[in-house]
């Protein structure tokens, strides 16, 4: 019970810091930008940012089955997808963006796959990151 109620704190603090983050978008220099989403990649997932933008979509599926609990996984992955998603909507390289679009799909389906938990949410970013990506 009390590792179910830490994951749903983490997941609502995760949410709130990247909605300030987002909102942040507008008037802050893209610099501060990238340094806060450095600062997420570290805090939940104890790993750098070009960590996460360097290694392959099942590399860092791998990895959060080996660095965290069973029953917490699926909710890293969809912090991980969601914060991969944020980040390359702020990306100015088509490139980068391609590529956190797509490890941000690949999480997205694979907790699509997994979960047992229906989303319309989830469908629909899927469904936009897929006309994103071409």
């Amino acid at each position: 019970m009390l590792e179910r109620d830490y994951i749903k704190r983490l997941i609502r603090q995760f949410f709130d810091a990247l909605e300030k983050l987002i909102e942040k978008k507008e008037y802050l220099p893209q610099e501060n930008i990238q340094l806060e989403f450095e600062g997420m990649y570290r805090t939940y997932f104890l790993e750098s940012k070009e960590f996460f933008c360097t290694q392959d979509k099942e590399y860092l599926l791998m990895y959060l089955c080996q660095t965290f609990e069973r029953h917490e996984l699926l909710d890293r992955v969809e912090i991980l997808a969601e914060l991969l998603y944020q980040d390359a909507l702020i990306q100015s390289s088509d490139d980068q963006q391609k590529n956190l679009l797509e490890k941000s799909l690949y999480l997205l389906e694979y907790l699509d796959q997994h979960s047992d938990t229906f989303s319309f949410e989830r469908k629909g970013k899927i469904a936009g990151i897929k006309k994103m990506i071409g």
